[in-house]
């Protein structure tokens, strides 16, 4: 739908929003640590070295737009049987708007191409990785116990 001006010039809708979803690479470790830096520093994401960041990345996927990273998340292969979801992030601006959930499909997708039996998520954020299709036990039961040492 447009509207006209009053000109009589029609005016066009704003530009929806593009948002792009690629895989990470070396080449973007700077900036995937620069856009993940505030939420490690608000302690929302563990502190992560350049060094655990680029073996991150070689399973990451970042969303952008007009080339600026607004989401990231990465998936750890601990072998053929598990993985976990790491450094979920996605710009406070950009939230509820899917980006999340697009990052966490894309890195179970991933794991899916790799084979990978389980893929696990620990996350203050339960309620996205519920609607994302994960639950707190395995049909078998499987739970995941923790302790702090």
């Amino acid at each position: 739908m447009t509207s006209t001006s009053q000109t009589g010039n029609p005016q066009l809708p704003p530009k929806m929003e593009e948002i792009e979803y690629i895989r990470a690479s070396h080449d973007d470790l700077e900036r995937v640590h620069h856009f993940l830096q505030p939420f490690m520093n608000g302690k929302q994401l563990l502190q992560r070295t350049s060094i655990e960041l680029e073996l991150l990345l070689k399973h990451a996927f970042i969303a952008q737009m007009d080339g600026e990273i607004i989401g990231f998340a990465a998936i750890e292969i601990y072998s053929r049987k598990l993985a976990e979801i790491q450094c979920l992030a996605v710009s406070d601006s950009h939230q509820r708007r899917g980006v999340g959930r697009s990052l966490v499909a894309l890195c179970v997708q991933r794991a899916h191409e790799m084979q990978i039996v389980e893929v696990m998520a620990i996350s203050s954020s339960d309620e996205l990785f519920l609607n994302c299709g994960f639950d707190y036990s395995l049909p078998n039961q499987k739970r995941a116990l923790f302790i702090q040492p």
